[in-house]
């Protein structure tokens, strides 16, 4: 999906679009190609006659020159409800956006990173294993229609937010997961200083329960240092 990913990164590093989320995606889906988490960021425009222009969308943030826009976080928004993610139960509407958004920037920050190593890279039949994919855990081919229809959407689009979240995912796998390690001496002292965790098992039952557990953390802590980093040396901003 070189060539796709290619052309779909052209798109969003035109001046106004989202490059790398959400394309904004990116993601420009923002953080995926001004997308998400997600979608063609794109500034959209119309142009009737020469001296009316008209704005029919907004920025929200931008990274590195690559921008988020409004409609692009109202789909990552909308995908991660659709899913199963957070949702307005759990966090006011305001939270959620503004956790969103954040996912978005950080997406976004990973994507040019995976770009600029170029060590990791996603293919058409990648994406559309994906697609494939998120048809069979809604149910139908109806369902994943309605599915578009609900986040406004085309299958396309669609397959550009996933592709960027599974370079992400790659990205991620490659550059750090690859590195984290747990060894034994570590999950027998959690399971020794946890021991209402473990009531009736011994060590060698829940070796690897606790392995995966502590594994996970590190990935996260090593995942939120990364990013750290790399937001500190980003021009992020914001337009609330």
């Amino acid at each position: 999906m070189r060539n796709a990913e290619c052309g779909a990164r052209n798109k969003r590093r035109s001046p106004l679009i989202l490059n790398l989320q959400f394309v904004i995606y990116h993601l420009q889906r923002s953080i995926g190609c001004s997308i998400l988490f997600l979608s063609a960021g794109i500034l959209f425009f119309v142009f009737p006659p020469p001296a009316r222009a008209e704005l029919v969308d907004r920025i929200v943030a931008s990274v590195n020159n690559e921008v988020i826009t409004l409609s692009e976080l109202d789909r990552a928004v909308g995908f991660n409800a659709a899913l199963g993610g957070k949702n307005e139960d759990k966090l006011n509407e305001d939270k959620l956006r503004a956790e969103t958004l954040e996912g978005l920037i950080n997406r976004h920050l990973l994507i040019q990173e995976a770009y600029r190593l170029k060590f990791v890279e996603v293919s058409d039949q990648d994406v559309n294993a994906e697609i494939e994919k998120l048809k069979v855990r809604l149910g139908s081919d109806d369902a994943f229609a309605d599915f578009l229809a609900r986040l406004d959407i085309t299958r396309e689009q669609l397959g550009r937010m996933l592709g960027e979240r599974l370079l992400v995912e790659k990205f991620i796998e490659k550059k750090i997961e690859l590195y984290v390690r747990v060894s034994r001496d570590e999950a027998q002292d959690y399971f020794n200083n946890h021991p209402a965790e473990f009531t009736g098992k011994r060590f060698q039952e829940v070796q690897k329960t606790i392995t995966a557990m502590l594994t996970d953390q590190k990935l996260k802590q090593q995942v939120a240092q990364y990013l750290a980093e790399l937001r500190s040396k980003a021009d992020i901003r914001l337009n609330p």
